[in-house]
């Protein structure tokens, strides 16, 4: 027998630390807050073109991995300066282009994808990569149902592993803006196992008289070796501390005391149209749509650059924002020739090693429990106390499944209380591989449902980025990502078959 290692969560407070600001030299160009920062790194944009010494342009229809509904691309009609600003241009149109990111290992330029929207997404990869500071950017955001602005670093190394185990730093996301009464900004550290097993927090912010659509605001992190503050014009509104984040690399051990956050990262800055998140575009959306960016600046502090005590600015009503304490490590024994048997089961009565139940909740939670079925005897329910969850079976390690014919499994709809509303699986190799949202038709009939998926059809969906040589997740179940609540299924008898 083998044994590994499976993976999870628990909920845990940050605890959020206090440094107080000292005075220090002035630069020509200085932060909103604080005194004692060094420039290191800026664009002013006040030139004639985007400068691509700073600046790389990110160029397909991928979807950002959020079944978002633009190409990015490098034309000028998406992004060009103005008035001593970037721009972002988001519009509809129909257009076509790579499926998938063509940096990633394996990319086909010939696979591509057609969508409704255009937009750009730039990004300072091994031109601009920080590690600690302050990043500050002044920006002023579009609004509309289906609207997405982003300023946002992702590690340059992926040290630690694919999404997001090597983390992700959102010093801002805002969506629809102008659709409700608030106005809400974003700010969100990812970490935790690569994906789906990432985990999240953060905190949003109200600007106080002023709308982000109408005029330009700062937006801005200060990020030390302990915690990582974020503030909006002049407000520091939310702490997080590393007692409160974590990586777990894909089958190692969950790493604490700084990682992920403490690698180089790099800035991005795009605006996407739909998506998970938002929604996508309706009847009620102008576009084209803007966002104007007027500066990006990066400082350090020199007088004590890994803690930032010297130069940071804080405020004891931000709030220290909950974390995730590294999940519970569990010994899964399995027989290593299961993968040369004719049938693979992952559940039937059990959990079958080297699979283990889990699941992703971006907020609510999913209660997850084994039941009696008076036909079938024990079962998986996974009820819905969310609205963007997903349920599934995963090992740390993958498998080939090349040989392998289907994808087998049984649901009932225990209770549903939408008006409308479907259902997917998905099967997963390592995020960002994997097939994305494949809708089943499953009646709410509280009846049984057998399900046999050719993994050909699999490997087929538009969009799908599946690689059967390397499946760690053989079934993700979950109701229509955005209205999930009071959902309760039943899964059973989940099996690949060759």
């Amino acid at each position: 027998m083998k044994a590994l290692t499976v993976l999870g969560s628990i909920v845990a407070m940050g605890v959020m630390a206090t440094v107080s600001a000292c005075s220090g030299g002035a630069d020509p160009i200085t932060p909103e807050v604080g005194q004692g920062w060094q420039l290191e790194w800026n664009d002013e944009f006040a030139g004639k073109q985007i400068d691509t010494t700073k600046w790389s342009y990110e160029s397909n229809c991928w979807g950002g991995g959020n079944s978002e509904q633009q190409c990015y691309t490098d034309r000028p009609e998406n992004s060009f300066l103005r008035d001593g600003s970037l721009v972002i241009h988001a519009q509809q149109e129909t257009f076509t282009g790579p499926a998938e990111p063509t940096d990633w290992a394996g990319s086909d330029p010939a696979n591509t994808a057609t969508l409704p929207y255009t937009s750009a997404r730039l990004r300072t990869l091994d031109k601009g990569d920080f590690t600690y500071g302050r990043i500050e950017v002044r920006a002023k955001l579009p609004g509309g149902q289906g609207l997405w602005p982003a300023i946002w670093m992702l590690p340059s190394d992926g040290t630690y592993g694919d999404w997001a185990a090597s983390g992700e730093i959102d010093i801002m996301e805002a969506v629809n803006l102008g659709t409700a009464d608030e106005l809400p900004v974003y700010g969100t550290l990812h970490y935790g196992g690569v994906s789906p097993a990432n985990v999240h927090s953060g905190q949003k912010y109200v600007l106080q008289g002023a709308d982000p659509r109408e005029g330009f605001h700062t937006y801005a992190i200060e990020w030390s070796d302990s915690e990582i503050r974020w503030y909006v014009d002049d407000v520091h509104f939310a702490t997080q501390t590393k007692a409160g984040w974590y990586s777990a690399p894909a089958g190692g051990e969950a790493l604490t005391g700084g990682p992920p956050f403490d690698q180089r990262f790099h800035l991005l800055l795009n605006l996407a149209v739909g998506g998970t998140w938002p929604g996508n575009p309706d009847s009620t959306t102008v576009l084209p749509q803007e966002m104007a960016v007027d500066y990006v600046r990066v400082f350090s502090c020199p007088a004590s650059p890994t803690t930032l005590a010297a130069c940071a600015t804080t405020s004891p009503e931000a709030v220290a924002v909950a974390g995730n304490e590294p999940p519970t490590v569990i010994d899964v024994a399995y027989d290593p020739d299961f993968i040369n048997q004719d049938v693979v089961t992952v559940f039937d009565d059990v959990v079958v090693g080297p699979y283990a139940l889990d699941n992703y909740v971006a907020s609510g939670d999913v209660q997850m429990s084994f039941v009696d079925d008076p036909e079938r005897g024990p079962v998986t329910r996974l009820a819905f106390n969310s609205d963007e969850a997903v349920a599934y079976f995963q090992s740390a390690e993958g498998f080939d499944f090349s040989a392998f014919s289907s994808l087998e499994f049984d649901l009932k709809v225990e209770a549903d209380p939408r008006d409308a509303g479907g259902y997917a699986v998905k099967m997963d190799c390592f995020f960002p591989c994997g097939t994305g949202d494949f809708p089943i038709d499953l009646p709410s009939d509280e009846q049984w449902h057998h399900f046999s998926i050719p993994l050909a059809d699999l490997v087929a969906f538009p969009g799908s980025s599946l690689d059967l040589t390397t499946v760690n997740t053989p079934l993700v179940v979950f109701p229509s990502w955005g209205e999930q609540k009071g959902v309760a299924l039943l899964v059973d008898d989940v099996r690949v078959v060759r």
